[in-house]
């Protein structure tokens, strides 16, 4: 492929990046894989239908080694890395050079600091809108090769804290009534957008640990007392949140970051004035009991069981119904196609034993 070539393959991944797809996808192989036809394939190698961006990952390298020395010459052309005033910065081919390079680096390598921080310098001095920047990045965490990589949530993060920042409080409020605030509010329809990428990005990349933190992020980012939420607010939020994890962990049964995060919402919960949360979290105590029968081979739902553990009646049942005979010599024979739940089994009641103490 000629330089020509390259470059031009360059500008049309940059043009359809700045169109702010819903999503993207790294394709595998060419683009001669994807698209027979020389003549369609000549016009641009990728594909672009109903607003979904499909990149062909020989394309993205070839644009990638074209885009690293654009953005280097772009960098040090528009002045950002001195400390200029930011205001003296307009649009210029340099900062355009800048945007789009620094699209194509995070598109190849979303952990690409430099190029995350650009964006940033960027978005402070107005020249990228921070609308558009979160789109972008929810386009970028539509994808497996993306959404599992930490700097990319931590960059829209920073956006959401740009975007809905924490009004002016007394000094401490904040933090002596949210633990480890997130310095931002998420009103409620933002909140269910964060919450629905965040699902999408974990069914793309299981157990995906830095999606879930975000999530929790959120959660706590939509209790900001005397902003929005009221008690009832509160309370809501928390009902329908715990449901729907209790829901994703019983599709998901080895994601332990989903039960982390419930863990979590519980722990949220009890400075919460609600008479209603208890009983809510007495249910998932109930849901833990039911899956471990279900699936006692996975370790993660022995450890939601360990979380959510409650010594009653019930407990007691559970333990000299199931957990005993698991666990003795002739359910091992028994159990022989699933060692596994024998092991967690004896593990768990180790547990309990010490707790009893």
């Amino acid at each position: 492929m000629t330089d020509a070539s390259v470059s031009t393959c360059f500008r049309s991944l940059t043009s359809l990046l700045l169109k702010s797809p819903a999503t993207i996808e790294v394709l595998p192989g060419d683009a001669s894989v994807w698209i027979p036809d020389v003549e369609e394939r000549s016009r641009s190698p990728f594909l672009f239908m109903e607003n979904n961006l499909g990149v062909p990952e020989k394309e993205l390298r070839r644009s990638y080694l074209f885009a690293v020395p654009v953005f280097s010459a772009a960098r040090k052309a528009s002045g950002l890395h001195t400390l200029e005033d930011p205001s003296n910065h307009t649009m210029s081919p340099a900062i355009q050079d800048l945007i789009d390079s620094s699209a194509v680096l995070i598109l190849m390598n979303p952990a690409h600091q430099t190029a995350l921080n650009a964006r940033k310098q960027l978005i402070v001095r107005n020249l990228i809108d921070m609308g558009e920047e979160l789109k972008f990045t929810a386009a970028l965490l539509s994808s497996r090769h993306c959404c599992k990589q930490g700097e990319l949530w931590y960059h829209r993060q920073w956006l959401l804290r740009r975007l809905y920042p924490v009004p002016s409080f007394p000094q401490g409020l904040i933090t002596d009534m949210i633990p480890d605030s997130p310095n931002f509010y998420l009103p409620p329809n933002d909140l269910s957008a964060e919450i629905h990428l965040v699902s999408r990005a974990c069914e793309l990349y299981p157990r995906n640990y830095f999606g879930w933190t975000h999530r929790t992020i959120c959660i706590r980012s939509a209790l900001v007392p005397g902003v929005h939420s009221t008690a009832s607010d509160s309370t809501e939020i928390f009902q329908k949140e715990i449901s729907s994890v209790m829901q994703w962990i019983e599709s998901h049964i080895s994601d332990y970051s989903a039960v982390h995060h419930l863990k979590t919402l519980a722990r949220l919960t009890e400075d919460a004035e609600s008479p209603l949360l208890p009983d809510r979290l007495h249910l998932v105590f109930g849901h833990a009991l039911t899956l471990v029968r279900e699936f006692p081979e996975h370790e993660t739902l022995w450890q939601y069981l360990r979380v959510f553990w409650d010594e009653s009646d019930v407990a007691t049942a559970f333990v000299t119904s199931f957990v005993l005979p698991l666990q003795s010599p002739r359910m091992t024979e028994q159990e022989s196609e699933s060692p596994s739940g024998v092991q967690h089994a004896c593990r768990f009641l180790e547990w309990r034993n010490q707790r009893l103490k």
